[in-house]
């Protein structure tokens, strides 16, 4: 993140109960990020740096952390671009669902507008990792918090089912 001085940082700390431990910085610096935890690995997603004038720039690649290494590895990879307004996605929500990660909504730094898009990273068979757009959102937004919340179909009757590539997604 950024520092109340606005320096950009690739810091990644752990809290373990009693105290704050540093592990491996990040390859890159980050704001505006998301962090996913799939099977031991952690996965930052979008967000910005810096650029050597101090200008954001858009960050599409894919960090992974090994927990059990404290190593980081550039995933082969990357966030989508073009479409339905991807190439811009930070301070998006974040959720995981059997080993996808959902990047939702969001704010793009060269429209100055919230965005609606959805993008799905499906980890679930290694060597084959695929990014794929999911359904838009009924509206733009930023800055939101997102989860996964199992419910079954009675408690929620007004529940449709939104067919998308690969996975089903409910949508209120």
């Amino acid at each position: 993140g950024v520092t109340n001085t606005a320096q950009y940082q690739n810091r990644l700390m752990v809290y373990d109960p009693e105290q704050w431990l540093a592990r491996s910085p990040m390859l890159q610096r980050r704001v505006y990020h998301v962090i996913a935890a799939v099977r031991r690995q952690l996965y930052v997603l979008g967000g910005n740096d810096l650029d050597y004038n101090n200008d954001r720039i858009l960050v599409r690649h894919i960090d992974s952390y090994n927990m059990d290494l404290d190593q980081w590895t550039r995933c082969s990879f990357s966030l989508l671009t073009g479409g339905q307004g991807g190439e811009s996605q930070n301070e998006s929500g974040v959720a995981v669902h059997n080993d996808r990660i959902y990047v939702v909504g969001g704010y793009s730094i060269w429209t100055n507008e919230p965005l609606a898009c959805i993008q799905v990273l499906d980890l679930s068979i290694e060597g084959k990792e695929e990014v794929f757009y999911g359904p838009t959102l009924p509206f733009a937004s930023n800055g939101i918090a997102t989860c996964f919340l199992p419910a079954p179909y009675f408690t929620c009757p007004n529940l449709q089912t939104l067919q998308v590539p690969h996975h089903r997604i409910g949508a209120v």
